[in-house]
């Protein structure tokens, strides 16, 4: 499945160059804007990769100012394209913790590579989560209460809006971040996305059938893109 990286760019020559480019590279481009108000919103729905971000943007909030927001409730891997190299901005840049630099002009390589090193990071971080052993439960806020959640106790994880439903065996728990944000924080080899709305415990699933999974009493749609993926996990006599 093609890596999809959404664009925030002020310029949009800049902006066409990058994406027939990355697309020639087997890049799926899924949007683009420059707007950090309308990236922010676009981003919630569309789920990337990765995002590419201009600093200089159009309106009141420039590309450091909207990957500050974009961070509250998603970590997304980002790469900041600039025209600035001058130390303020770089000091800005530095705290918000960015996954690549680059400052234009800039070529094709330039930006492949960066994309893949930030990507490959992104994808070791999430490893070493999923390794830590001692990870196997986390706590969700409840009217001002902080409910501890055991990782064999989920079900299975539904986004809604901005936010997901976490469901257990006997509960239903409203978690205020995006299902992408819980699933970089899950281990890999037991939770896995198998629709763009829809992340499972694999150990808890009861049966398939015509693209979908029952776990429970629960009937969970499979997308043809996750099919693949959801087989590798299923062990078949």
């Amino acid at each position: 499945m093609a890596t999809k990286i959404y664009i925030v760019e002020d310029e949009p020559l800049i902006a066409e160059t990058i994406r027939t480019a990355l697309e020639k590279s087997g890049y799926q481009i899924i949007g683009m804007t420059d707007n950090a108000k309308e990236a922010l919103f676009d981003i919630e729905q569309t789920e990337p990769d990765l995002v590419l971000v201009d600093i200089t943007l159009d309106g009141k909030m420039d590309g450091i100012e909207m990957v500050e927001h974009l961070r509250k409730k998603n970590h997304i891997p980002f790469i900041y394209l600039t025209s600035h190299s001058d130390d303020l901005t770089l000091e800005r840049a530095k705290k918000t913790q960015p996954d690549g630099y680059i400052v234009k002009p800039f070529n094709e390589n330039t930006l492949k590579t960066n994309i893949e090193l930030a990507l490959y990071k992104n994808q070791m971080q999430r490893q070493s989560v999923s390794s830590n052993e001692e990870f196997d439960s986390f706590f969700v806020k409840n009217r001002g209460e902080l409910i501890k959640i055991s990782l064999d106790d989920i079900l299975f994880l539904e986004a809604f809006d901005n936010y997901c439903n976490l469901y257990t065996y006997d509960q239903k728990h409203l978690i205020s971040h995006t299902l992408k944000s819980v699933e970089e924080k899950l281990p890999a080899q037991r939770f896995i996305r198998i629709h763009r709305s829809y992340i499972i415990n694999i150990t808890k699933i009861k049966s398939l059938h015509d693209g979908y999974v029952f776990i429970e009493k629960n009937k969970i749609p499979v997308s043809n893109s996750n099919r693949d993926e959801l087989m590798k996990h299923i062990n078949l006599l």
